[in-house]
């Protein structure tokens, strides 16, 4: 059974019941608060195998430089930081330490982009995804941004290989493949899997090193889903595997609804 409690973090007793309220409106979650670092280290060592993320304020009273981010990191609790401000910086550090996604606190009025990204973070557990790239250290990198939006991920050289993994693995949801590969490259690859597999069922992202521009309309016009130039921003990586799972998990239940 996967993880459902959520852990937020947060020192002002008002904003956590506001995000828990919000959270309990639309979500089925099971719910602890903290508002200290100490607090929060002692719920996570308690509550640690039903933990699938945290909601972390950025600056605590005992915390006051995202410590309590790298204790939340350091018990492979994904983290959504909360921080009152923003500069490139900030970024910068929440990149380097795979934050999975930050907001601000002046917007804390507008929670859905909030919940929303931690109800995907939650959904993705229950996703697996195939890496394509004949490069084993581009794969790594790929299954290892990937691992920061939970999602479990296998791995092939080529397209070849692509295929006979997808047979061995039918619950494969998400492919990312690149284009220059022996054997079988990105785009041949694609057609196999539309062959077999529906944009509605399965979906697929397309990589290619910069300069690449035609390739994103090839790629599209032979079933990807989408498509992304290296070297890419790890944000809009990101961004662009959640919101094209959101679309795969629309027409599910949108299949669903036409059965009933």
């Amino acid at each position: 059974m996967n993880p459902n409690t959520l852990l937020i973090v947060e020192d002002s007793a008002i904003q956590a019941k506001i995000i828990r309220q919000r959270f309990e409106s639309s979500a089925g979650f099971d719910i602890i608060v903290a508002h200290t670092l100490a607090d929060a280290k002692a719920m996570a060592e308690q509550n640690r195998q039903d933990l699938f993320a945290a909601v972390v304020d950025l600056n605590l009273p005992d915390a006051p430089n995202g410590e309590t981010v790298d204790m939340c990191l350091a018990y492979s609790i994904p983290c959504v930081v909360l921080a009152a401000t923003f500069d490139e910086n900030l970024r910068k550090q929440f990149l380097d330490k795979r934050v999975a996604d930050y907001f601000l606190k002046g917007s804390i009025d507008d929670l859905d982009p909030l919940v929303s990204c931690v109800e995907r973070l939650h959904a993705n557990y229950n996703v697996r995804a195939l890496v394509v790239d004949d490069s084993s250290t581009q794969r790594t990198i790929v299954k290892r941004m990937l691992a920061v939006q939970c999602i479990q991920s296998v791995e092939a050289q080529d397209g070849v290989e692509a295929l006979e993994v997808l047979q061995a693995n039918p619950d494969i949801r998400l492919v990312i493949t690149d284009f220059e590969m022996p054997r079988m490259d990105g785009i041949t690859l694609v057609q196999e899997i539309r062959a077999k597999h529906r944009i509605t069922n399965m979906a697929i992202i397309g990589l290619s090193s910069a300069g690449s521009g035609p390739l994103t309309a090839r790629f599209l016009k032979n079933g990807a889903n989408d498509f992304l130039t290296k070297p890419f921003e790890a944000e809009e990586f990101y961004w662009r595997v959640n919101q094209t799972l959101n679309i795969l998990d629309i027409m599910a239940k949108l299949r669903d609804l036409q059965k009933n």
